[in-house]
């Protein structure tokens, strides 16, 4: 560790750029799509400024388990599908992905499109479910509801 540290010393015009690339790399990676919202954000979000879940995994993990009354906008669909939203442009949107990567992504997106408030879920539906908060399970689409009740397991 000490030769570390010298080295560091001793090159300091590689040290210094260095740690300042991994900062700004850092603080935007942090922004990137908007602000990050725990679970417990998120339904305050939902319930006292209507906000808007977009739930952007693929439709085959969205079927296994997705947060209630979100929608399924696929990332890779993101761009033909944005103007499904359109009626919730003034609304906070929240996007929801896996562990919170391409929800971050999806975010910038949104914002490119006009969107104004984007909302990622810190730690994606994986969050979610360690704390213990309710999915639904959505079955194949069908003229009835598509939508059963399915409590994460506590194991």
């Amino acid at each position: 560790m000490l030769e570390f540290n010298l080295f560091l010393i001793d090159y300091w015009y590689f040290s210094v750029p260095l740690f300042l690339s991994i900062v700004l790399w850092f603080r935007s990676e942090t922004t990137r799509g908007g602000p990050k919202v725990d679970c417990n954000q998120l339904t305050n979000l939902v319930n006292k400024n209507s906000a808007c879940l977009v739930d952007v995994r693929p439709k085959s993990e969205f079927e296994m388990g997705a947060i209630a009354g979100s929608v399924n906008i696929p990332f890779d669909e993101l761009e033909n599908r944005n103007d499904e939203l359109l009626k919730e442009k003034d609304n906070p949107i929240v996007l929801i992905c896996k562990m919170g990567r391409n929800a971050a992504l999806a975010g910038e997106k949104m914002r490119s499109y006009g969107y104004k408030e984007t909302h990622v879920l810190q730690g994606g539906i994986s969050t979610w479910q360690q704390e213990g908060l309710p999915c639904l399970l959505y079955t194949s689409p069908s003229p009835r509801d598509k939508r059963q009740s399915r409590m994460p397991s506590s194991a």
